[in-house]
């Protein structure tokens, strides 16, 4: 008994060691965002990449540095905590703090771009891959899916820096938005016929799946967000009730369609975050109204820092020179897109 006692003190203390170790790594990394953030402001370099690099220099010395570095490259999170606690995270916040009433101006060319744009863009990207480098045609199209969903984050910098035009802003940050969704719901179908087979009747099952996951999601987002905005009608000026009840809307929306209803959560997060950021505005009191922005502001800040420094974690420099083929042919296919794509999505 006496033994058994000790054997779950123990592994208690072996676990809690653990979490230790991995809640103590996430706020040194934190802090290191915070002085790679401050070191970006003074030098004008963009902020993701540096946070790469950072993670890259990170596990570079972990190999032969203090054994406390062992811990940044053990770090690890979960796939699944980055598809339903960061992904959410990014994008409500990019939805929410775009100016609604400029993007319906703009509704057109931004689809255009995130929809047929993206599409041609993963067929270009997969032809080029596959016949330069003989990797096979579906799995170099879900590459191309993968590189078609560009990240603005360091480019809406870019644009504030040099006073660019506001629609310019508009539509890459528009489009940056329905253009994760898309890339999500070509790559799952792509997925699909790389285990299943290519076929005529697979390539209309893969359309006809594209048109409800997509637009089933932002249904689910609309009919959410119209809820959610009847009960902060209805709850008065609490908030901490109306800082909760959007944040639950971010999650659920979600979480609701991807895993319940199986369409795609990132257009039912991005249409609620639209409608919430817009109509939803006026439903909630000015003093939260202000203060929401700032809080989505910080924990997107918070997922881009830790996504961005653990990428920069998981590389492996001996594996990335020999790829080095393979990189280089993706690098010219995505110059290739940026000549192609552009003129032919021009509104």
């Amino acid at each position: 008994m006496v033994l058994c006692h000790v054997e779950i003190l123990a592994a208690s203390q072996a676990g809690a060691h653990g979490i230790v170790t991995q809640v103590g790594t996430t706020f040194v990394l934190l802090l290191l965002a915070a002085a790679v953030l401050a070191f970006c402001k003074r030098t004008k370099l963009p902020f993701t990449v540096m946070l790469v690099l950072v993670g890259v220099g990170l596990a570079h010395l972990a190999g032969w540095g203090p054994a406390f570095l062992r811990a940044f490259a053990d770090f690890r999170i979960s796939p699944e905590v980055i598809l339903f606690v960061f992904l959410p995270t990014l994008i409500f916040e990019s939805a929410f703090n775009l100016e609604a009433r400029r993007l319906q101006h703009n509704l057109l060319p931004v689809l255009t771009l995130a929809i047929p744009g993206l599409l041609l863009s993963t067929a270009i990207i997969g032809a080029i891959v596959a016949v330069l480098t003989g990797i096979p045609l579906v799995a170099a199209l879900l590459l191309g899916a993968i590189l078609s969903a560009t990240d603005p984050v360091a480019v809406i910098a870019l644009f504030k820096q040099l006073g660019a035009p506001k629609r310019l802003t508009v539509l890459v940050e528009g489009e940056s938005l329905f253009n994760d969704a898309t890339a999500l719901v070509v790559a799952g179908i792509l997925v699909e016929a790389a285990m299943g087979g290519a076929s005529a009747a697979a390539a209309f099952h893969g359309v006809l799946e594209f048109l409800v996951v997509f637009f089933g999601g932002a249904l689910v987002g609309l009919v959410l967000a119209g809820a959610f905005g009847f009960v902060l009608g209805k709850v008065g000026r609490d908030p901490f009730i109306e800082v909760s009840l959007t944040t639950i809307l971010a999650y659920a929306s979600f979480l609701i369609a991807e895993h319940v209803l199986h369409v795609s959560g990132v257009m039912a997060t991005v249409v609620a975050g639209l409608l919430m950021g817009g109509w939803g505005r006026t439903k909630i009191s000015p003093y939260v109204a202000g203060y929401l922005p700032h809080f989505w502001e910080f924990l997107a800040y918070v997922a881009n820092a830790l996504i961005f420094l653990l990428v920069g974690l998981s590389v492996v420099l001996t594996e990335l020179w020999n790829a080095i083929g393979v990189l280089a042919c993706a690098v010219l296919a995505m110059l290739a897109v940026q000549r192609k794509v552009p003129n032919r999505c021009r509104t």
